[in-house]
Parts: structure tokens; C-alpha cells; sequence
């Protein structure tokens, strides 16, 4: 039988969610438990409406990720589902794991992320409780997160797809900016620390990984020089060769799906993502910087120049947008694609531009750009 409570939110300390943010107004908590898990979500969200597939689904994921790691995690993991990005802890609504304590935007539409790689999160706290009490460097815990994310995809390949949309060269080596967080560890690296750790356990297995986990633990507090000798040092101690021989592994494993052709979204959303620049094409011509606004994810949109006080200006300048490519990046928060587009401008420039959209609540949505 599920055990069922209703909280308020201003109690949400009771079910251990004192350090989660008040929610919205209205919004009312509930819980339920599994052999292994504490949820809390809003009640009438789609967490409730979906509870019993995200208790099988994650239950799932448990023996997997404990098989994994060695050993049973002791007292029930506690995941909070919030319903939307507003309620969450981080102002982009990604995912969050505090210790062991996880907390999550589980969204009502497909795909989301909490639906495709619900073990990503989970493996970071049962590898809390089970490998020491801290994470490995970014590239080892990031990269094990992906690895046994339940996701089904196959790392080497979506590296070999993502380093081909964004330009990467074919061979990949480990980086100082690889074992810390930071500036340099992007959306790319996330992709590439699974590709690295599905090499290095498909190719040496699970106790020499682990072992390497265990011993650069401390690695990423060092210098960026220091780091990656470190590295390099424990590295060869546990697989007896060089990094660089294990990055050349790596490669050709990754190098086997070069020839694939690149991803690209359904149809019909694809028509939907060039119905959203064909939109801001329209707003400039009418004039309203408010419809032109409106298409940019006003929660997650990052280091757009032009909002700072001179998109009227901008807008004025802009003649015409043409859209040359989408590609399918995969599931952020919701599916995301980067859309490579060339822009005319009134003094007779052409610029290509690589924009991040993304699918959420409300649609497609701009939330970066590159200017190339």
C-alpha cells in the first residue's frame, strides 16, 4: 500500500525538504514510498498521475546502479519531483543531488529528461552513499551519471554526433578543464565523460574503474597543470599504459560512428523549430519586441547580448533570418536542438549564427546563440 501524506508547503521541512525553495502558491506536497524511495511531488502534477511508472522505472534503475557500485545504499533515497521550472531549486530547472538527496523537474509532456535518463541524478547519490561521501573529478562522475543514466543510448555514438554538429575534431584527449567545474566544462563534456567512462569500462571493467574513481577523488581541488598529471599519473598505475594510449582506445571506439549520418528531429518538429525563427522574422516586421521576446526561454536563455537594454536597436537592424540546418542534440530539460542559421542585417551583413532551442512547457524556445 502506498503511504500517502499531505503537507503544506510551509512544512515541507517534515519530509525532509527543508532545503528545497517554498513553492508556488497553491501547490500542495504529497509522498508515497517504494521499497527504496521517498518521492514527494505536487498533487494533481504529472508526478502523481505518473507514480507508478517513475517507482518501477527508478527501482529499476536501483539494482542496476548498486550492482554497479557494490553493495545496498541503506535508508530510502528521497527524490522531490517538482512540476515545473519555476518550483525548482536551480533557475534553469536541471536536476540538482545534494548528498543524497535528489530533486528533479518532472515535466507533464515527452520526452523530458526525468522520463529518458532518470538514473542520471540517482547514480549520483547512491554513489555518494557508497563510494565515500564525494564524488570522483567531473569527467569520472559526470561521465558513470551518463553511463548508467537508463537512457539507452549509445555515448560513443552521441559523442561522434555532437562533435561533428559543434565542430570537434575526430580525436579526443583528456583535459585539465575535464576534471573540475568550471567555465570549460560545457554540455559537450557531459557527452563525452560517458563516451570516456563506457570505454573505460567496456574495455578494462568495472573494479579497475572504480579503483581510478576511488584514487583521483581529490584531483580536481589541484592546478590545472597538477590535475591533469595527477591524473595521468593514477591512470597508468591502474591500467598500466599511458593516457594517451588509452585515448587513442577511446577514439577509435568513438571514430567507429563517424560515417552515420547526423541526427535530426521528427519532422514535425523540425517544422515547428523553423516556425519559431520564421516568428521572430514576423515580430521584427510588426515591430514588437514583445512577441520577438517571447520566443526566447525566459528562464533559461544564456548570454544574449541584446536583452540587455538594446533589443529594440537590434530589432531594427535584423532584415531577414534563414534557416539552414537542425540538428537533434538529444533531451535537456525537454528535446533540444541547435539551429544553424544565417541572418541578414540592415547594413548589408551576413552572419551565421548557431542558436540552442529547446522544447518546453510552452514550445520551442531560443535559449543560446553562437555568433560563427
Amino acid at each position: 500500500m502506498k503511504k500517502m501524506q499531505a503537507i503544506m508547503v510551509s512544512a515541507a521541512a517534515v519530509l525532509g525538504l527543508a532545503l528545497c525553495p517554498a513553492a508556488r502558491a497553491g501547490q500542495v506536497f504529497v509522498s508515497s514510498e517504494s521499497p527504496h524511495f521517498v518521492f514527494s511531488y505536487v498533487r494533481g502534477g504529472a508526478a502523481e498521475r505518473d507514480l507508478e511508472l517513475i517507482s518501477a522505472a527508478r527501482e529499476r534503475a536501483y539494482k542496476v546502479i548498486t550492482a554497479f557500485l557494490g553493495g545496498q545504499a541503506g535508508d530510502k533515497i528521497k527524490i522531490t519531483l517538482y512540476p515545473d521550472r519555476e518550483s525548482a531549486l536551480s533557475g534553469g530547472g536541471a536536476g540538482v543531488t545534494t548528498g543524497d538527496a535528489i530533486r528533479v523537474v518532472y515535466f507533464g509532456f515527452s520526452p523530458c529528461y526525468e522520463k529518458v535518463s532518470y538514473g542520471h541524478e540517482l547514480a549520483h547519490a547512491l554513489s555518494y552513499r557508497l563510494l565515500g561521501g564525494r564524488h570522483s573529478v567531473p569527467l569520472l562522475a559526470e561521465g558513470m551519471a551518463e553511463y548508467l543514466d537508463q537512457s539507452g543510448r549509445n555515448l560513443h555514438e552521441w559523442l561522434s554526433y555532437k562533435s561533428r554538429i559543434l565542430g570537434y575534431g575526430g580525436r579526443f584527449r583528456v583535459e585539465a578543464a575535464d576534471l573540475a567545474y568550471g567555465d570549460g566544462f560545457s554540455s559537450l563534456s557531459y557527452t563525452k565523460s560517458g563516451s570516456f567512462v563506457k570505454w573505460l569500462v567496456e574495455s578494462g571493467g568495472r573494479e579497475k574503474f572504480l579503483e581510478l574513481y576511488a584514487l583521483t577523488r581529490w584531483t580536481g581541488a589541484l592546478s590545472p597543470e597538477e590535475r591533469l598529471a595527477v591524473f595521468k599519473d593514477k591512470f597508468s598505475g591502474v591500467y598500466g599504459t599511458s593516457l594517451e594510449g588509452g585515448e587513442a582506445g577511446w577514439s577509435a571506439a568513438v571514430s567507429a560512428f563517424g560515417g552515420k549520418a547526423l541526427p535530426r528531429l521528427p519532422a514535425l518538429e523540425e517544422a515547428e523549430v523553423r516556425e519559431l525563427f520564421a516568428a521572430q522574422d514576423a515580430a521584427v516586421a510588426a515591430k514588437d519586441a514583445g512577441a520577438f521576446a517571447s520566443t526566447y526561454d525566459r528562464l533559461g536563455r544564456r548570454k544574449i547580448r541584446y536583452f540587455d537594454g538594446n533589443l529594440t536597436f537590434y530589432m531594427e537592424k535584423l532584415l531577414e533570418t534563414r534557416v539552414e540546418e537542425v540538428y537533434n542534440l538529444g533531451v535537456k530539460n525537454g528535446r533540444r536542438a541547435l539551429v544553424r542559421v544565417k541572418r541578414r542585417f540592415s547594413d548589408l551583413t551576413t552572419r551565421s549564427i548557431d542558436y540552442y532551442a529547446e522544447k518546453l512547457e510552452d514550445g520551442w524556445k531560443v535559449q543560446a546563440e553562437t555568433w560563427r
